[in-house]
């Protein structure tokens, strides 16, 4: 198996690791949530893109640059899933989206700015702690679709939780900026 990923260019697995997203998007709209479950563990090629560029010295810039602009396609994707599906009204989406954009945006262009002297991967929310938070409001949807919390549903409860925390995250990495530069 080592030596098939050996071979493998990472950016083909980059774009093979947009396809669970997808799969979550449709099968979320349609309710077909055991293979929504199913196509977000898929996320897993998510992480094995990077995983072989290092172990086989094939990281390029583009490659960095391929995989963080499909990040935020998956991002869209799985966080726009809850709204189109009727799970998450999109008075919550919409800032959830805008946070999700703004965190990894504010970690790019410090690292930028700093002309990559500074590190920006500060923050109590980044990207896979954020799609823990997301598989994690969708599983305890499906499971107790009926709790209630402060008249909303466990998964927009989590999504509101979730916007709170990417707002201080967010707040957290302009600090570090305006420290930094």
């Amino acid at each position: 198996m080592a030596s098939y990923f050996s071979r493998v260019n990472p950016n083909i697995l980059t774009l093979i690791g947009s396809i669970p997203p997808l799969l979550f998007f449709v099968f979320v709209i349609y309710h077909f949530y055991f293979l929504a479950v199913l196509a977000f563990l898929g996320n897993v090629f998510d992480a094995i893109d990077g995983m072989v560029a290092r172990k086989y010295h094939k990281v390029t810039n583009f490659g960095g640059f391929l995989d963080s602009t499909l990040d935020r396609v998956s991002d869209f994707l799985f966080i726009t899933a809850f709204a189109f599906g009727g799970i998450v009204r999109w008075e919550i989406i919409t800032p959830l989206l805008l946070l999700s954009f703004l965190t990894s945006y504010t970690r790019a262009r410090g690292e930028t700015a700093s002309s990559n002297h500074a590190q920006f991967t500060i923050g109590i929310i980044q990207r896979g702690e954020r799609l823990v938070f997301i598989f994690a409001a969708f599983l305890l949807y499906v499971f107790f679709p009926r709790i209630v919390i402060f008249g909303l549903n466990i998964a927009e409860f989590i999504f509101i939780l979730l916007i709170f925390l990417s707002t201080y995250t967010v707040i957290q990495r302009i600090i570090h900026a305006y420290k930094k530069l």
